[in-house]
């Protein structure tokens, strides 16, 4: 008879034990039906795990510190808009440095996207900051001339 959680067993090996999902987290329904070595389509995957939305939560808690920088890979299948996810073999080989190698690309890789992120949001700030400014203009527009009186005005004695 065959061990059916295998794969999780030589994970549990390798991987340090923060790294490890409570077993009533969306993540370690996620990390137990990533570990094999084979690509899973990531919309049945959500169905499959019953994950439905939140799987994208647990595959961003895997992939962080606090899920212990698992390594999973994300491929688009070539024409089609669908994607296929697969956790990095080397998580599954039972071997310590292998998994630590594999943690080590994926902090690397996030340390990567956190900067090209913060980038961007630097460039952006003119532009949001302007769309900010024309939006609360219109804003107090719509609320009418009295709205709008400073309490300065408001409080001059009539001229009589």
């Amino acid at each position: 008879m065959d061990n059916l959680h295998f794969p999780l067993t030589e994970i549990l090996k390798a991987a340090p034990l923060g790294a490890i999902p409570k077993q009533h987290h969306a993540a370690y329904k996620l990390l137990k039906a990533l570990a094999n070595v084979y690509p899973h389509n990531r919309d049945e995957l959500a169905i499959n795990t019953g994950l439905g939305e939140t799987l994208r939560s647990a595959l961003q808690r895997l992939r962080g510190e606090s899920g212990g920088y698992w390594l999973i890979h994300s491929r688009k299948i070539e024409g089609s808009n669908k994607t296929l996810l697969q956790l990095d073999p080397r998580h599954l080989t039972g071997d310590k440095e292998q998994d630590r190698a594999a943690r080590r690309e994926r902090r690397k890789e996030l340390g990567i996207e956190s900067y090209k992120q913060a980038v961007q949001g630097r460039k952006r700030e003119p532009k949001a900051f302007t769309e900010m400014t024309v939006a609360n203009k219109e804003y107090f527009k719509s609320l009418g001339g009295a709205a709008n009186d400073s309490i300065f005005e408001k409080e001059k004695p009539n001229k009589g």
